[in-house]
């Protein structure tokens, strides 16, 4: 037995798994985005964008800033895996998908489907699931190609907006649950070039910049809500970022502009007698940033009547969120059906064939709680001659 044992471990050995499948790292095509745009032929085309390493290495002096740290490279097939397929022979190198973050939408691509490119990114095990998706202005490929003058490349410009909590945030996860989920819709940060003005700077040396959200029905976007109503749409989510609001109160010609801090969101959904309503809760905290009236801001009285205008002014623009969502695109991206039938599930199975029918008749009742919590280190507004002030 002591004879054999020494044997039968070798041959163990042999079975263990090797090096021999190892790539190296010079020999790997890194992707820092990636953009996903429909043609006039119907065709796929996938552009992406190449970290050139070099570029972080070399240190040379005299090299020209405008052609940044990356190449665009692209593949053109009948779907989105044949234009994959297509762009491997353009690249020499094995492409490396595990760094990229970034996957833009081109608008036509948008416009007419997603579905199928989603479910390469998700079947296929490179992809992460929290990958960030937009939907380009224009062609999705004309992003990749900015050269932003602080960040090295236009895909990290994009994902700093993103992750610094300037608008939607939207995964590859979120996009694949949404498609699968009770609406069937969803919503994607909606992104253009930011034009430059300065003189001397070339058009491409500019940034991507997030200026709306895409609304998705099925897997199709049928519109964009602009900026303002994003805000409300975000604070429908339970997710209220650091943003501002104007106010302007009765009376004055200036305005009280609040930056809201803390925020939560409750929704409560209930049928009575065949009427479906939506009851939606909004607490929230604000801090005022600038006083542009000649209200005293350390009055009592006065900071009660701005807490009501506070709460007026997030009721009014939530409410015009909600019924762009309803009356013009028809489309439920804020979860009311899963949370019907979370609650309701008899009634729920016999709408869940014609939501986008029934979506738009819900009653939803707003019902806003502001507080004010911090004036700033001044009451009256500053350079004011005390006899202006208003108390």
């Amino acid at each position: 037995m002591k004879k054999i044992l020494p044997f039968i471990l070798c041959l163990c050995l042999l079975a263990l798994s090797g090096c021999s499948d190892r790539v190296e790292l010079q020999d790997l095509a890194i992707i820092t985005a990636a953009a996903i745009d429909r043609l006039e032929d119907g065709k796929t085309r996938i552009s992406i964008q190449i970290f050139i390493p070099r570029s972080i290495t070399s240190g040379q002096s005299g090299e020209d800033p405008s052609l940044g740290s990356t190449f665009v490279r692209e593949g053109i097939g009948d779907n989105l895996a044949n234009a994959v397929s297509m762009l491997q022979i353009n690249v020499p190198r094995k492409l490396f998908w595990g760094q990229c973050k970034i996957y833009i939408f081109g608008n036509k691509q948008a416009k007419s489907g997603i579905r199928d490119a989603i479910d390469f990114l998700a079947r296929h095990p490179s992809p992460r699931g929290t990958s960030f998706l937009y939907v380009s202005e224009g062609e999705a490929k004309q992003i990749l190609t900015l050269v932003p003058p602080l960040e090295r490349y236009s895909g990290e410009a994009l994902r700093k907006l993103t992750v610094d909590e300037r608008g939607l945030i939207t995964t590859l996860r979120d996009v694949d649950m949404g498609l699968m989920g009770e609406s069937e819709s969803v919503s994607m940060p909606y992104i253009k070039t930011l034009v430059s003005k300065e003189k001397g700077r070339k058009p491409h040396e500019t940034i991507p910049v997030i200026n709306g959200t895409a609304i998705f029905k099925k897997d199709r976007m049928v519109g964009v809500l602009n900026l303002k109503d994003t805000r409300g749409l975000l604070w429908l989510k339970d997710d209220v970022r650091r943003s501002t609001i104007s106010i302007k109160p009765k009376g004055e010609d200036g305005a009280i502009t609040l930056t809201p801090t803390l925020g939560e969101m409750k929704v409560s959904p209930q049928i009575k007698d065949g009427r479906w309503m939506m009851n939606v809760s909004i607490d929230i905290e604000g801090d005022i940033v600038q006083n542009e009236t000649h209200l005293n801001l350390m009055n009592v009285e006065v900071m009660m009547k701005l807490t009501k205008e506070y709460e007026a002014a997030l009721k009014e623009r939530v409410t015009q969120t909600i019924e762009k969502l309803q009356q013009e695109f028809k489309t439920d991206v804020i979860d009311f059906g899963r949370r019907f039938h979370q609650k309701y599930p008899k009634e729920w199975r016999k709408v869940s064939g014609k939501w986008d029918e029934k979506f738009p008749e819900i009653e939803v009742k707003f019902t806003v709680n502001a507080k004010v919590r911090r004036p700033g280190y001044i009451g009256p507004p500053a350079a004011l001659p005390r006899d202006e002030v208003k108390n």
